[in-house]
């Protein structure tokens, strides 16, 4: 039989008079109806119909295609990710890519629309959710205030005297800022050091720390043979001289001693951002926050415990923190902004040892006896909980433990003091807000939310790139803080159920909602300010300035737990748009230009960021993106499918031509069909058809080139059942 080697291309009609194309290879996961995808696409080209032609990534039921959209005909075509599989198919010669003209024409169109063109995530989110982009036009009176308002809080930032200490840590963070070789193997020194706790002789801490030291001093050397520019730049000659003079040193000094001198530095280091083990062992941080006028909320660190023991050690340490609180804040104060002067934060992924974010009931079942012994001793004491961000892949079903802890518990019904974070930084932040709104409307209380930009882009972009799916956050820094004030608007115009709490350290962020409450939002309960402890002080001090209710987030916990935190904090401190970025630039001059301005002047300079799926055209092999099942709409995909399955068990799958039975591995009563073995001499036949054909098919170059598109439409048709055919395993 010949394979068919056309990728025939159907089309589809939207009630609103759209067209939309597609491969006949998709059409089983595209369906008979307008896909929602394809819905809230065309939405967005109505209310925006003075746009050139773009392209752009789509997704249906679980398939990731690139889409190119042309207004004047009112058509949207799909075509592969990356347009992978046609650049391959019309890379072979002409004979067969005659075959495919169509195709070649279909693709060309698509590929050749200018990536400038293509829409910023922050564009399709702002339309699909009526979400303003606070355009000079239409917001020039808070823009106005809002400069105004940042100016005179500069001014107290500016009075402010760091300590001698802060300034030493501050020039040894500027260095993992400005020099990737110093970044990577501080962060390696620093993963391996709390593991070395057994090393009572110090041998082994001196041995990697000058493992470490040789290693920078080497790789210096090779980024410097390689003339390497920028961040990969070798290091300066003075450094290399520091460094080789420390090795030289330390042969001389004992390792007890050594050892004891690098946890020391180290642990003073990780003081600055972590105020001790305990909340005992951070009575002179707390103490001195309260002093000052400012609050605070204690995090206790953890997460992803491994064992049950861990996940009750977390738990009690927890609630000895919340009773603890007593000895430093009058029970049941609250600040200017009507929250409880005594705070924590958790993790609710330290509350179970096997936290598995794609099943809900099982994961409940380990995590709520925890966090209700929590939330009781924080409503008994009069301490606020604050529900802490984590990993995006535990954010969602993280929620719907907490919301089915409150609402299926009465002796929470009134407890209003307690809140969650939500994260600007993520595409779909504006859905969690809105979930979150419905909670606190079912509860009917008014629910403090604490907006943050996000702590955890590196190792959440390094993942989408690995696994070939677009980033669950924006790519742009400005798209953040555009995302950041929009859900600040959303928190003050919901205000009868939600109220903010601003976390961050960018000036006009805190004056952006002071002015926007002020101007737009008079009714919303007062707004409460947040920074990370001795990150940016003096921010925080000038905000308690200026009489705006303040609250430092202080973490606590041991070195081991504390040493995901430190790095984490160096690499925020490392990356552009990090603390001490802001801070040097806070004391140049204050940028007036909103974010919005910024995005439009960095598009028309070139120099934004486009996700890979929309700005690569490319036929090199890419992984295929998985299925995220901690994702509620990827796991119904999933569930669908193997639901699906289930009520079809009942039917035989094998078509009953035998005399053996084929039973389901699962449930061994089950006959799936029976079949028949085939003798020897009919096994020799077959194999000697099958070879007779293969090198028939060898010799002729046309065959070759079926076969591989035969094989391409196979791994396609594979790409999607894949649910089917993984429910069915």
């Amino acid at each position: 039989m010949t394979p068919s080697v056309t990728y025939a291309i159907l089309e589809s009609k939207d009630s609103s008079g759209w067209k939309y194309k597609y491969y006949d290879i998709f059409q089983s996961s595209i369906g008979d109806a307008t896909p929602n995808s394809i819905i809230s696409l065309i939405n967005y080209c109505d209310a925006n119909p003075h746009r050139d032609n773009f392209r752009t990534s789509i997704e249906i039921n679980g398939i990731q295609y690139l889409a190119g959209v042309f207004l004047d005909l009112k058509e949207i075509r799909l075509a592969t990710k990356h347009l992978s599989t046609e650049l391959f198919l019309l890379s072979l010669d002409p004979e067969l890519t005659e075959d495919f003209k169509e195709v070649r024409e279909y693709s060309e169109s698509i590929a050749t629309i200018p990536v400038e063109n293509s829409p910023f995530p922050i564009e399709f989110i702002s339309s699909s959710y009526d979400l303003p982009l606070f355009k000079e036009s239409d917001f020039s009176d808070v823009h106005d205030s809002v400069i105004t308002l940042s100016e005179e809080l500069s001014s107290k930032i500016s009075s402010y005297n760091q300590s001698f200490f802060e300034k030493i840590s501050d020039f040894g963070l500027d260095l993992t800022a400005s020099f990737m070789l110093i970044r990577i193997h501080l962060l390696k020194f620093l993963a391996i050091l709390p593991n070395l706790d057994h090393d009572k002789s110090g041998k082994e801490v001196k041995r990697v720390f000058n493992e470490t030291l040789m290693r920078l001093i080497s790789d210096s050397n090779l980024a410097s043979e390689k003339s390497l520019k920028g961040q990969k730049r070798p290091l300066p000659n003075g450094y290399i001289n520091i460094f080789k003079i420390t090795l030289y040193l330390a042969k001389y000094i004992p390792a007890n001693l050594f050892a004891k001198a690098v946890r020391f530095t180290v642990s003073k280091l990780a003081k600055r951002f972590i105020a001790g083990e305990s909340i005992n062992k951070a009575k002179h941080s707390l103490e001195s926050i309260l002093k000052s006028g400012r609050d605070a909320t204690i995090d206790q660190l953890g997460e992803l415990v491994v064992s049950n023991k861990e996940a009750d050690d977390y738990t009690e340490r927890v609630v000895d923190t919340i009773l603890g609180l007593k000895q430093y804040i009058p029970k049941g104060s609250k600040n200017s902004a009507g929250i409880y002067k005594a705070h924590v934060s958790i993790k609710v992924s330290a509350l179970c040892n096997d936290f598995k974010p794609q099943d809900l009931e099982y994961t409940y079942n380990n995590v709520a006896p925890r966090l209700k012994k929590i939330l009781k001793t924080g409503m008994e004491q009069e301490v606020f909980v604050n529900i802490d961000a984590e990993h995006y892949h535990y954010r969602d079903i993280i929620f719907r433990i907490y919301s089915k802890v409150l609402l299926s518990n009465d002796c929470f019904k009134e407890y209003s003091q307690t809140g969650i974070v939500v994260q600007a930084y993520l595409r779909d932040g504006i859905k969690h807000l809105l979930e979150v709104l419905e909670l606190a409307k079912t509860r009917g209380l008014s629910m403090p939310i604490r907006l943050v930009k996000g702590a955890y882009w590196d190792a959440e972009t390094i993942e989408a790139d690995a696994h070939n799916f677009n980033a669950p956050q924006f790519l742009n820094k400005e798209e953040t803080d555009i995302h950041f004030r929009q859900l600040v608007y959303k928190i003050l115009d919901s205000n009868e159920n939600l109220q903010l709490t601003v976390a961050s350290h960018n000036i006009q962020d805190h004056c952006f909602a002071r002015v926007l409450r002020e101007k737009r939002f008079s009714s919303a309960l007062e707004i409460e300010h947040q920074c990370l402890h001795m990150t940016y002080e003096a921010l925080s001090v000038g905000l308690s300035q200026m009489g705006w209710a303040t609250r430092n987030y202080i973490p606590v916990g041991d070195l081991l737990v504390g040493m995901a935190y430190l790095v984490r904090r160096i690499m925020e401190n490392s990356s552009q748009v990090g603390v001490l970025t802001i801070m040097r630039s806070h004391k140049k001059a204050l940028d007036n230009n909103s974010p919005t301005q910024k995005l439009s002047a960095k598009k028309s300079n070139i120099r934004v960021k486009y996700d890979k799926s929309v700005k690569v055209i490319s036929r090199d092999f890419k992984n295929v993106y998985p299925l995220r099942t901690y994702l509620e709409e990827h796991f119904d995909i999933f569930n669908s499918k193997l639901m699906e399955l289930k009520n079809s068990l009942s039917k035989k799958l094998i078509e009953e031509s035998g005399d053996i039975e084929i039973h389901s591995s699962s449930d061994p009563s089950l006959v799936l069909g029976k079949v028949s073995y085939d003798t020897k001499k009919v096994v020799d036949e077959k194999c000697e058809i099958l070879f007779n054909g293969y090198k028939n098919f060898i010799k002729s170059n046309d065959n070759k080139k079926k076969r591989l598109v035969t094989l391409t439409k196979l791994s396609d048709l594979l790409l999607v059942e894949r649910e089917r055919l993984a429910a069915l395993i």
